[in-house]
């Protein structure tokens, strides 16, 4: 018995390193154009499963009303103040503000091609969902803490639009 105590610290020893060594192991994750295709269409048809309706705009974006809104929709040079919040389809959220102000469509917008294009559709008090494909936002590069190939979900209200001149 005495010899398998010694053996048995060895052994120990080995499957913890042994578990530690494989365990910090990183696991590759890898985007592309096919694994994006294939979280769209997996949010699509749990939505549809809800029986949620889904609308497309003419660009290829997705969207979700969840409350209506009144007034005028959104043009070139007007000022917008947006309640929204970014995130992944995972529902991890990269992003978000009670009270975003900024020039549509500016010379100098940063704004991402699927958040423009979504504003456009939207009335003030609206709120809606909407799925914003890679190529419509960070695309093949991503961005910060957005992979390549990431499509992204936008729930965004229109808190208030002063028209531009």
């Amino acid at each position: 018995m005495k010899n398998w105590i010694p053996c048995f610290k060895v052994c120990a020893i080995v499957m913890f390193a042994l578990v530690f060594i494989f365990g910090c192991k990183k696991t590759e994750v890898t985007y592309s154009a096919e694994t994006e295709a294939s979280q769209i269409k997996n949010w699509l048809d749990s939505n549809v499963k809800s029986n949620k309706n889904i609308d497309t705009t003419s660009t290829g974006l997705f969207f979700i009303v969840g409350k209506k809104g009144a007034g005028p929709t959104v043009v070139a040079g007007d000022t917008v103040t947006v309640k929204y919040s970014g995130m992944f389809l995972s529902g991890t959220v990269f992003d978000s503000s009670n009270s975003f102000t900024y020039v549509h469509k500016a010379a100098n917008s940063r704004m991402i091609q699927g958040w423009e294009e979504a504003i456009e559709v939207m009335n003030k008090g609206e709120i809606a969902d909407f799925l914003v494909p890679s190529a419509k936002a960070y695309g093949v590069n991503g961005y910060s803490s957005i992979p390549p190939f990431t499509p992204l979900l936008f729930t965004m209200e229109i808190v208030e639009i002063k028209i531009g001149l």
